[in-house]
């Protein structure tokens, strides 16, 4: 398995060091594969040489890296249930040893936990900063406003005002508290008028804007203003039903990515919505006659 993941945040722990006049990793990986123990170095050497708060600010990082196709598929979501919820099929995607656990959630706060699967150790210190500093930006990136975080049993905030703070963080750093205000709505989050005629068009559009989303039949109708039987029924007639255009659209999006992108295979099924690797694979093949991998080797732009 690919961990790009592994990868990703390697690249973005260099744009993050570097943001901070601090020195990178001697060596920025092209390559998807990062060996576990090389991430895990990088991120105790710089716990140890620097403390927590270096830490957690390489999560802004995400201001300045590349539209990979992994951050883009996550600074798409409308809400911070949705960007939990694209976080962890992240980690069931790449078959990571570690988890977030949604402990509590209400409207405008999340109690969220980083843990281990059996029988695996349980994240490092370093690891635990290292992704509730990236969460907090990530749902900062989406829109929320007044947002607030700190490790659970702390009495100060670490991240408020827009940034983070030199506060007394504890030992255990594996749960955090986050809360807000409010998400502000962007174009994404716009109601799509009506169609007049072509509801197919106006439905593949929606779900081509955002193939990685957990579209459900019902959420598809609300986004196009209609209801759930209106729009099955308009779908019927044109000779088509959701699950179908789901599909023929998130493997479109996965050919132009294939086609174009310099992400790894399984970035891009990530990217495009499927449930892990192997289920990309299957539907690809299925659609096309050939592996993700055989069709970017023969298709994929040459740099």
């Amino acid at each position: 398995m690919e961990d790009f993941a592994s990868a990703a945040m390697m690249r973005l722990i260099d744009i993050g060091l570097r943001r901070q006049g601090l020195a990178g990793p001697a060596r920025t990986p092209a390559a998807a594969l990062v060996p576990l123990a090389d991430k895990r170095g990088q991120a105790e050497a710089l716990l140890d040489r620097h403390g927590p708060l270096p830490l957690l600010r390489i999560g802004e990082a995400i201001d300045d890296a590349p539209d990979e196709a992994t951050l883009v598929a996550l600074i798409l979501a409308r809400s911070p249930a949705d960007l939990i919820g694209r976080w962890q099929r992240l980690e069931r995607f790449v078959h990571s040893r570690h988890r977030t656990r949604i402990v509590a959630q209400a409207e405008t706060r999340l109690l969220l936990q980083h843990v281990a699967l059996a029988p695996h150790p349980r994240p490092r210190r370093s690891e635990d900063l290292l992704v509730m500093g990236l969460l907090t930006a990530l749902l900062r990136r989406i829109g929320t406003v007044d947002l607030k975080a700190r490790p659970d049993g702390a009495t100060a905030w670490g991240f408020a005002g827009g940034g983070w703070h030199d506060i007394d963080y504890p030992r255990d750093v594996s749960t955090w508290e986050f809360v807000w205000s409010a998400v502000r709505t962007g174009p994404h989050d716009a109601v799509t008028a009506r169609p007049a005629d072509d509801w197919t068009a106006a439905a593949r559009g929606k779900l081509a804007d955002d193939p990685g989303r957990s579209w459900t039949v019902a959420l598809l109708a609300r986004e196009l203003n209609t209801s759930t039987r209106s729009l099955q029924r308009r779908l019927t007639q044109d000779g088509t039903k959701f699950s179908q255009l789901l599909a023929e659209t998130r493997l479109a999006a996965a050919s132009r990515l294939l086609g174009t992108a310099t992400a790894s295979v399984a970035e891009i099924g990530y990217a495009c919505g499927f449930a892990d690797q192997a289920h990309f694979t299957r539907a690809f093949k299925r659609h096309t006659g050939i592996t993700p991998s055989r069709y970017k080797a023969q298709f994929a732009l040459q740099p």
